[in-house]
């Protein structure tokens, strides 16, 4: 692993860990306090991120279940693959909800890769499931706009014990949010999904400043030579008409 994705699999780890020391009063567990996201550039390796992340918290003991939860079916094959490339047989998927339940109720599969459309149907179909009181880890894959309407809303409100994770290259911020969003609270990344470290402190309370996640942006990567340089050139198509 590079640097970068050491920094960010601390960062969730420590994160992690903080949230579950706080006090009661200042509850952070099941709330966006208890997560962060991490913005990584296309092309860094946060599907390598994510497994390393996911699996130390998966050994961590007071840790039940980790999600990683994706937005599409042919994604969630292909995030099966990834996985499988690092460690054979780490991760489990599942083809419906009735796997998902298996998997869910079954104390070895530590760590589960479902889509978000799998995950939300499971919750609908099954109220009052014990694990919803369960300690889990949810790692969204590309945490962007598509993850910030009713089924986000249905996975932060049905579970209690969360901490709520996502990886994203285009984070969403008030600036870029649009006026699209059902829910105004749901607009934008950090409302989603909490702050992230070294961000702009217009988008995090103070107190979650030194403690969120990390970026790793394009120009950092073009930096390290770890993607392609952008070349940009301007081509006038359009003559202008001559003023009379």
């Amino acid at each position: 692993m590079r640097p970068y994705q050491i920094v960010a699999t601390e960062r969730i780890l420590e994160r992690i860990k903080v949230s579950e020391m706080a006090p009661k009063l200042a509850k952070m567990l099941g709330t966006v306090k208890a997560g962060g996201y991490i913005w990584h550039t296309t092309g860094s390796g946060k599907t390598l991120t994510s497994f390393k992340t996911a699996q130390l918290a998966s050994k961590m003991p007071e840790i039940d279940k980790v999600l990683f939860v994706v937005d599409r079916k042919d994604l969630d094959y292909q995030t099966m693959k990834e996985y499988d490339k690092f460690e054979k047989g780490a991760a489990n998927s599942n083809t419906s909800t009735k796997v998902l339940q298996k998997q869910l109720e079954d104390p070895n599969a530590k760590i589960i890769i479902t889509t978000i459309q799998k995950l939300s149907k499971f919750i609908g179909k099954n109220k009052g499931h014990e694990i919803y009181d369960g300690h889990v880890v949810i790692i969204f894959d590309e945490c962007h706009r598509s993850q910030f309407g009713d089924m986000h809303q249905a996975i932060t409100k049905t579970f209690k014990n969360y901490h709520l994770f996502g990886f994203t290259g285009t984070p969403i911020f008030a600036v870029n949010a649009g006026t699209g969003a059902k829910n105004p609270d749901l607009k934008t990344t950090p409302q989603a999904f909490g702050c992230y470290l070294h961000g702009d402190p217009k988008n995090c309370p103070p107190e979650d400043h030194q403690t969120a996640m990390h970026t790793y942006t394009i120009v950092n990567a073009i930096n390290d030579k770890n993607v392609l340089p952008f070349r940009i050139d301007y081509i006038n198509t359009v003559k202008a008409k001559k003023l009379l």
